[in-house]
């Protein structure tokens, strides 16, 4: 029975793993397709002057639509969807095996 609780505790936390990461990820996306264009602007020979985050973001919407801001959203999600619970689950589990859990660790010390 507690083994099946567990199973079960395991499912449950790399489903809302996964859909947190998900939400994370479509929510941070516009911000980041801008931080990336801003980036290749700077790097462009032909850059006639300065340019902002904003006037980044809105030549993107006036260009390709609002849609624009969520360019390669697809591939990032199915990322997130698998490598966010591998890391965090993986990472609860190395922290149970090494003793590592709720700020104290625990070591077998023996003088030999």
């Amino acid at each position: 029975m507690k083994r099946r609780e567990d199973e079960e505790r395991a499912r449950t936390k790399v489903f809302l793993t996964s859909i947190s990461a998900m939400v994370a990820e479509t929510a941070t996306f516009p911000i980041d397709i801008t931080k990336t264009r801003l980036q290749l602007h700077g790097e462009s020979l032909s850059s006639a002057g300065p340019a902002s985050a904003f006037r980044v973001a809105a030549e993107i919407v006036r260009s390709e639509g609002p849609l624009g801001l969520y360019k390669g959203l697809t591939p990032a999600i199915i990322r997130h969807l698998f490598y966010t619970p591998i890391r965090i689950v993986g990472y609860e589990q190395l922290r149970n095996t090494q003793g590592f859990n709720r700020g104290h660790f625990r070591c077998d010390c023996s003088g030999t």
